[in-house]
């Protein structure tokens, strides 16, 4: 037996028996909470308490765990179970994988993709925005290029797309799943609006709007949701009698699911690529919403929508089709549904891997069986 065959006949022992690394990269958000970077954290997390060596991959060593007078880390927003994660960076050299081990990366980090080519390791794509996919992909590169055939993302419609864009891809969906502390509060709801916008202009514009065409509002207030620790933000969202949401390169979109499950009435304008729990384009091609929130096309319209919820809050008449849709979307996208499809999708890329190590088996004992039949002849 060849000593190749011997080490890969070692990584399928060391895949069944939960003996290898899986590395999720993950960018530095320099303490600003981000829900794509708590996503990851919970696959990693998940994955440990399955037994599994899954671990943070990050770029340089000065990785924001703590907080510090420049703001939060990953400990103060998340919190320090997470930060507690096994973290390993890539500036440290300490990265060494060999083919039973797996390496995770975003789908904007194609330079990453291309500078682990030759790694004896399997390589996935983590897809949570298409907006930055050809981000730092030269013309006519595309994952196959790197050699990467498997892809995890976020929901349908983003399964769709890279599937339609790219070829040959095996793409699987594992939902966001929102914790159980994104829960209705006992206490009545308060005349506080809360804000998540991906450009902070657009909340400082919409303010500004509002107070200018309604001056007699002044008793309502604005909360941009920035800045929030996880269990504060879904305490100040609770609280909260209207939300508002403005992210046009959205994939998933957590913020309107948390206001359902808070039973905070959201408005928000429809994004790029519209997320399954908004709404679903018919075949003539017109795009059908939910009643789950109030979307708009038209970011100039959201101030005057929320003035007509303010005005539906005060005399507690919310439209009954917005509350009773919101309800049905409470028991969905759970952490128990997170932790099934977790441990289903990984699982099922762990054996396909074994696959893939015994196909490289046979061909090399069949490289070697002709090798000994030449030199014999």
């Amino acid at each position: 037996m060849s000593e190749q065959i011997k080490n890969l006949e070692d990584s399928i022992k060391k895949i069944n028996d939960k003996d290898f690394g899986i590395y999720f990269f993950t960018i530095d958000t320099k303490g600003n909470p981000t829900a794509g970077v708590a996503n990851i954290y919970e696959h990693v997390k998940i994955l440990r308490d399955l037994g599994y060596n899954a671990q943070i991959l990050h770029d340089k060593n000065d990785y924001k765990l703590k907080g510090d007078a420049e703001g939060m880390g990953i400990e103060d927003w998340l919190g320090e179970e997470y930060a507690q994660l096994p973290h390993v960076s890539i500036e440290s050299q300490q990265l060494q994988v060999g083919p039973s081990d797996f390496v995770i990366i975003p789908e904007a980090f194609s330079t990453i993709m291309k500078q682990t080519t030759n790694f004896p390791c399997k390589r996935v794509v983590f897809l949570q925005s298409y907006e930055y996919i050809f981000e730092m992909l030269e013309i006519g590169e595309n994952w196959n290029s790197f050699g990467i055939t498997d892809v995890i993302t976020t929901n349908d419609n983003l399964k769709k797309y890279v599937d339609g864009v790219f070829r040959n891809l095996n793409t699987e969906v594992i939902p966001v799943g929102i914790p159980s502390f994104f829960t209705e509060n006992d206490k009545p709801k308060i005349p506080t609006i809360a804000i998540r916008a991906r450009e902070k202009r657009e909340v400082l514009k919409l303010v500004k709007v509002f107070f200018q065409k309604y001056p007699h509002y002044q008793f309502v207030t604005f909360r941009d949701m920035s800045g929030l620790t996880r269990k504060e933000f879904a305490d100040a969202l609770s609280e909260s009698f209207v939300g508002v949401w403005i992210d046009d390169l959205a994939g998933f979109g957590t913020f309107p699911i948390e206001c359902m499950k808070t039973n905070t009435p959201v408005i928000g304008k429809i994004p790029r690529m519209v997320p399954e729990w908004m709404g679903e384009l018919e075949s003539n091609g017109n795009l059908k919403l939910n009643d789950n929130g109030v979307w708009t096309s038209n970011l100039n319209a959201i101030p005057d929508l929320v003035a007509t919820m303010v005005g539906l809050y005060m005399e507690d008449s919310i439209p009954e089709n917005i509350t009773e849709s919101m309800k049905e979307w409470k028991n969905k996208y759970t952490q128990e549904e997170l932790e099934t499809n977790v441990k289903n999708v990984y699982t099922n890329l762990f054996n396909k891997r074994v696959v893939e190590l015994n196909t490289l088996i046979e061909t090399q004992q069949v490289q070697e069986e002709d090798t000994i039949t030449i030199e014999e002849k």
